[in-house]
């Protein structure tokens, strides 16, 4: 199934908005948005539609801020 960007932006939205129980906005830090490793790795296996998709932890630390969280879901979500 194709996705489009805007699918995809409105799937890893409503994702972060599930997980952040806090108001947010994109340049909050992971932290200040009530989010650490264990609920971003939680978000992005809600976020992959495939089980077997490995994550890149090198792409995954520099994951710092809510802006970067998107980007990186976006392209674990694009990436073949």
């Amino acid at each position: 199934m194709s996705r489009t960007d805007g699918t995809v932006s409105a799937a890893i939205d409503a994702v972060i908005r599930r997980n952040v129980r806090v108001p947010f906005e994109d340049c909050f830090g992971l932290a200040e948005a009530g989010l650490d490793s264990l609920s971003v790795l939680r978000i992005a296996s809600e976020v992959i539609p495939d089980p077997d998709q490995e994550i890149n932890p090198a792409g995954l630390a520099d994951v710092r801020t809510v802006a970067d969280l998107r980007c990186w879901l976006h392209f674990l979500l694009v990436s073949p």
